[in-house]
């Protein structure tokens, strides 16, 4: 069929938009941001708990953070080797807040060698919305006589949002040697749609309609934990952590499946369509294990780090009742499955101390994709759908200055993360009698960039104002007395 061809010409954008498969594109704490996760051995802010729990003992300030004041502009940029055929703009750009953390640390009364912390923290999040369109008038489709008016759109969506809740616990036997735990509960959401609609007035005054939809969305819940040991043999500091794959506590999803087709040259309309609900999912995580060190002298600090993700063989997240289509009774039954390869990241970075008030940091960091290349499917309806489809590596860059003032220290800085990936076939719609309908030779380079600002506030904990309003109340006992 002529217009599944024009599909397969445009259906390649979804490809373009998810960095769904990424272990390293976060970084948590007003510091470790500035040092592109490059602080598994020498963490000094509250992102510990996610890095390294055991550095929780080690850090000399309890303190109360928010890195929250994050903004993101991301960008896409789009050139083809047939720009007439682009039809909409060439360049992409959103704006508005970032992933962050929340977290602050306490004491237990009589646990003086334990410590302890809470966090929130923003896991990953994306939200992408998309649409082609175009119209045209001429022999657009070389199936039907004649010229005719045409005109089509495809929307591309997929959104997903996972949040971390975690409890840390740090016990340190001395002042050289800590373990500690942090156990997260996990909490994602997810949802895809690729939709096409074309419509074409012929001049036998016909009107032909494709419209093809197939969407999914899941919620899921789990347990996973970070394990972490660290060493301090000043100036050399180093760690370990581990972390589980994620155990599943309950999940559930929707899939959605339409299919309308009026039929060209005396070819059989299609109507078909089927929607569940309610339907039992499960998610599989990686484990992984992270070391790294640090290296201090007097005018700075150098940090290095390195983390292996294992491998997750193929597996379904969700799958579908059977169902039969309405008009063709062939039978159907979708399955939203993933598989994900093993990835090995490393970053480096380093802290400029130019003054006691005054600290500058500089980093770079890998961040290799894990899902299995070519893994996209283009069939009109998809039997098997892939969680996670980006495969192009993104390079993260880092950079910023910390003020360390009496009552808090203040953090600015920037971050870059950025890729650049070719999708075959052109991104948009054929426009005049011999522009074609499917060009082999068509290609877009894409490139991506995300810049993060921020502006971090680190302030005493809570100790230290429960302290002065004890001071004030026995004060004035002292003086009704």
């Amino acid at each position: 069929m002529r217009l599944t061809l024009l599909l397969l010409c445009i259906i390649s954008i979804s490809q373009v938009f998810a960095q769904d498969a990424h272990y390293w594109t976060e970084q948590y704490g007003t510091n470790s941001m500035l040092l592109s996760n490059s602080v598994s051995g020498s963490v000094e802010d509250l992102g510990a708990v996610f890095y390294n729990p055991a550095r929780l003992s080690l850090i000399e300030d309890n303190a109360f953070i928010i890195s929250g004041k994050v903004y993101q502009l991301s960008s896409f940029k789009f050139k083809t080797n047939s720009e007439d055929k682009r039809t909409s703009p060439k360049s992409q750009s959103s704006f508005g807040g970032a992933p962050s953390l929340l977290a602050g640390t306490y004491r237990v009364k009589g646990w003086d060698k334990h410590s302890f912390a809470y966090s929130f923290l923003g896991r990953n999040r994306m939200d992408v919305d998309i649409q082609e369109s175009t119209s045209a008038y001429g022999n657009v489709l070389p199936g039907i006589p004649g010229e005719e008016h045409f005109s089509g759109d495809v929307y591309l969506q997929k959104k997903f949002n996972e949040e971390w809740l975690g409890l840390s616990w740090s016990y340190a036997p001395n002042n050289k040697f800590s373990i500690g735990l942090t156990n997260f509960v996990t909490i994602r959401k997810q949802n895809a749609t690729d939709e096409t609609q074309m419509y074409a007035y012929t001049e036998a005054q016909d009107v032909e309609a494709y419209k093809n939809n197939n969407q999914y969305s899941y919620s899921h819940t789990g347990l996973l934990w970070k394990i972490g040991l660290a060493w301090d043999h000043d100036p050399i500091t180093w760690g370990i952590t581990v972390t589980t794959p994620t155990v599943s506590l309950s999940g559930n999803g929707s899939f959605t499946y339409d299919y309308v087709y009026t039929g060209i040259n005396e070819l059989n309309p299609i109507y078909e369509r089927n929607k569940q609900s309610d339907l039992a999912m499960k998610l599989k995580t990686p484990f992984s294990i992270a070391a790294g060190i640090g290296y201090t002298t007097k005018r700075g600090s150098l940090h290095a780090s390195a983390e292996y993700f294992g491998a997750v063989k193929e597996y379904t997240l969700m799958s579908s009742e059977p169902f039969y289509g309405q008009s063709t009774n062939d039978e159907y039954q979708s399955f939203l499955v993933n598989e994900l390869n093993p990835v090995f990241n490393i970053g480096v970075g380093y802290n400029f101390v130019f003054n006691e008030n005054v600290y500058g940091y500089v980093s770079y960091s890998t961040d290799f994709s894990a899902a299995v290349t070519g893994s996209s499917s283009d069939a009109v309806f998809k039997e098997k759908t892939y969680a996670s489809t980006f495969d192009s590596d993104i390079n993260h860059f880092g950079g910023g200055v910390v003020l360390h003032l009496k009552r808090a220290d203040i953090t600015f800085g920037a971050t870059l993360a950025t890729t650049k990936y070719r999708v075959n076939r052109a991104l948009g719609f054929p426009e005049d009698d011999n522009s074609g309908i499917f060009d082999p030779d068509a290609y877009t380079d894409v490139r991506w960039n995300r810049w993060r600002f921020i502006v971090g506030v680190s302030i005493p904990f809570l100790d230290e104002f429960t302290k002065k309003w004890e001071d004030k109340i026995l004060n004035r006992n002292g003086e009704s007395n």
